[in-house]
């Protein structure tokens, strides 16, 4: 147990901002948690053995033997969808429209 302990406090800081960097590039969101640990963050739960496979396999090939993780997202993370985006066009234009109303009425 001794030498799996040391193995894991040689996983030094610069390790893990070469895994972050390195999913980061791939194109994945990628953040650190409190911890320090390189999270990516997939699309939906649906997608997290998917991404998962595609982490390890990146992960491996610069071989890093660190703790990773892969969650989906939360509400929170003001991730952007089609719907959204669209729902958030739909008010901006219709603030448009009441600020020119404002407008010719204060004229």
């Amino acid at each position: 147990m001794a030498k799996n302990e040391k193995e894991l406090e040689e996983i030094s800081t610069t390790d893990k901002l070469k895994a972050f960097k390195t999913l980061k590039d791939s194109g994945l969101r990628v953040e650190f948690n409190g911890s320090g640990v390189p999270t990516v963050i997939c699309a939906g739960a649906d997608e997290i053995d998917k991404t998962l496979k595609n982490v390890k396999k990146l992960l491996k090939e610069i071989r890093y033997t660190g703790s990773f993780g892969v969650r989906a997202p939360r509400k929170t993370d003001m991730i952007g969808t089609e719907e959204s985006l669209e729902a958030a066009e739909e008010v901006a234009e219709e603030l448009t429209e009441k600020n020119e109303e404002m407008e010719t009425l204060t004229a």
